[in-house]
């Protein structure tokens, strides 16, 4: 585990010693903003719900996360490194992981910056009081206020889950090649085919309607923003995860066998 922090630290500084950060995250920032302000009226709506924030945060994730891993390996590949990197001590797997939770920590950092939404919902729909024994403004945000923190906090579970997958298929992705604009669009295309099926399910044949709403990211995605937490769906994307990272860690394998 030493060896996976090791590599993890190194891998978040160079995120952060670089343009790749400042570009991602306030990129991801304005996106989702601009979005849930303007296409669902997030203040005006006249309901406390972070739906139009989590739909956006969603579909902004996709298209942005192969961008914080397109460089992970793709970029040791054209350099030459990766060659002096698998001679060291280190396995494929703690290389691999270490790779991937430095891209979940920018992940969780973008994500992160979605929560001010949920702060300003909570206390612009806590009631006025003009009484004088009222409770703190503050406390009363996480008591009176008309947002649901259950579902709120599940969608950001979502979030997480959801960017833990693309991670880990962006990982997988520029393992396989030196070229980081192959590894953003072959991540892109393999992150939003699945997400995209969930718009398309009414035109789904009915003999293969449950396998494809399974497969699709949306389905399982929509469940945790309503407030459902399913093992299936915690399963799901652990396997999704895991598949992904067992791709790349046989890409790396295969490299040093031949």
């Amino acid at each position: 585990m030493t060896n996976v922090l090791a590599i993890a630290r190194r891998e978040l500084g160079a995120y952060f010693d670089s343009p790749l950060a400042y570009f991602v995250v306030p990129v991801y920032v304005v996106l989702v903003g601009g979005f849930a302000l303007w296409f669902d009226d997030l203040f005006a709506a006249g309901t406390v719900s972070l739906r139009g924030v989590f739909f956006w945060a969603a579909v902004f994730l996709v298209l942005l996360v192969p961008a914080v891993t397109m460089r992970l390996f793709a970029e040791e590949r054209r350099t030459g490194s990766l060659e002096i990197l698998v001679t060291l001590p280190i396995t494929e797997g703690e290389l691999v992981f270490g790779k991937y939770l430095a891209a979940m920590g920018l992940v969780a950092v973008a994500v992160s910056t979605t929560i001010p939404y949920a702060l300003t919902l909570a206390w612009l729909g806590t009631p006025a009081i003009s009484a004088a024994d009222a409770p703190p403004m503050l406390l009363r945000v996480f008591t009176e206020t008309g947002l649901d923190f259950g579902p709120a906090l599940c969608g950001y579970l979502g979030l997480l889950l959801l960017g833990g997958a693309l991670a880990a298929i962006g990982t997988a992705a520029s393992s396989l090649t030196s070229n980081q604009i192959v590894a953003f669009l072959l991540a892109l295309v393999v992150g939003m085919f699945p997400y995209a099926m969930g718009f398309f399910l009414e035109r789904v044949p009915n003999s293969i309607l449950p396998l494809v709403q399974y497969l699709a990211f949306e389905t399982h995605f929509n469940n945790l923003a309503r407030g459902v937490i399913d093992t299936r769906n915690l399963l799901f994307w652990g396997s999704v995860a895991a598949a992904a990272l067992h791709l790349a860690v046989f890409s790396l394998e295969r490299r040093r066998l031949s």
